[in-house]
């Protein structure tokens, strides 16, 4: 199976267009206007495990079961890819909910066991198992996303749209899709987003070197999750943080009340210094109430040595 930093991953990105594409022509008829309610952008990253993180926004000694107390305090929201792999239980959830703070969102990735098995979109059991859990994260639970396999494609839509019809709707839902017949000419289908516009479904963005054919502009609902890999700082990666920043600010403009962006880089290594890079960019572009990251000085760090 193909993990998620594999996707789309290149050993040389020279040569790749990294252009945007054409904003989707009913972005603005899917966006439902919530009134004077400003927009909401929130940053977030993969992982809160990385090691290579000490010493940035940790403090040098942090125990690992601190880790999420000092994440939660640098970013809005995490992209939680754990949940993928295993369903949490009722001790680590609270957990987790006791270290961050209540405006915090844990967004998660739907377990393979419902994306990926042969039969997981009709697993009722795994599903009601998954429900509990998004029922115990209370006001800490933003958007959660289901990333269908690469080898998903539309020929299995009937499959697809008989589990979003069952999928409650008081919890928001977005869709990850890689198969490359979802997609023509930059967006979506146009028929599949005015379907997922019906059931307030929203959809995943993944901008990757290796698959610009799934980079696409489509809205369907009141929110957008965009998953931007990062390539170790490379100044490509600069020029999309601005392209980024141009286009969520138009969505803005049209109405698009929340924005999740998420920051990955090559095994986490840079990621904080990416996220850095990412607040600058879109604080320049007029982007305000941004997250702090609460770098350690040297003198945070010779008080806890």
């Amino acid at each position: 199976m193909i993990t998620p930093m594999e996707f789309g991953k290149l050993a040389d990105i020279q040569n790749i267009n990294w252009t945007l594409p054409e904003d989707d022509s009913k972005n603005a008829s899917h966006i439902h206007l919530a009134g004077e309610t400003p927009s909401a952008l929130f940053f977030g990253a993969p992982a809160w495990g990385s090691k290579h993180w000490l010493g940035k926004i940790y403090p040098k000694k942090t125990p690992t079961q601190e880790f999420l107390h000092y994440y939660s305090r640098n970013f809005t929201c995490i992209e939680l890819n754990t949940t993928h792999y295993r369903i949490p239980d009722e001790k680590t959830t609270h957990e987790w909910l006791s270290k961050v703070p209540e405006h915090f969102l844990f967004c998660p990735k739907l377990p393979k066991d419902i994306s990926h098995a042969r039969n997981g979109l009709v697993d009722k059991i795994t599903l009601e198992h998954w429900l509990d859990f998004l029922q115990r994260m209370k006001t800490n639970l933003g958007p959660c996303f289901i990333q269908l396999s690469e080898y998903f494609s539309y020929q299995d839509k009937m499959l697809l749209f008989k589990f979003l019809e069952s999928w409650p709707s008081e919890f928001k839902l977005t869709l990850e899709l890689r198969h490359p017949s979802w997609f023509q000419d930059g967006v979506i289908l146009p028929a599949l987003t005015d379907y997922l516009n019906r059931k307030n479904i929203g959809l995943v963005i993944t901008d990757v070197a290796g698959r610009r054919d799934v980079l696409h502009s489509s809205l369907s609902t009141n929110w957008s999750l965009i998953r931007l890999i990062g390539n170790n700082l490379d100044p490509s990666d600069e020029l999309r943080l601005s392209m980024w920043a141009e286009r969520i600010k138009n969505w803005q403009s049209m109405g698009l009340p929340e924005t999740y962006l998420f920051l990955h880089q090559p095994d986490d290594v840079m990621t904080i210094e990416f996220a850095s890079k990412a607040l600058e960019v879109f604080h320049k572009a007029g982007f305000s109430n941004l997250p702090h990251l609460q770098m350690q000085t040297q003198a945070d760090l010779l008080s806890i040595l």
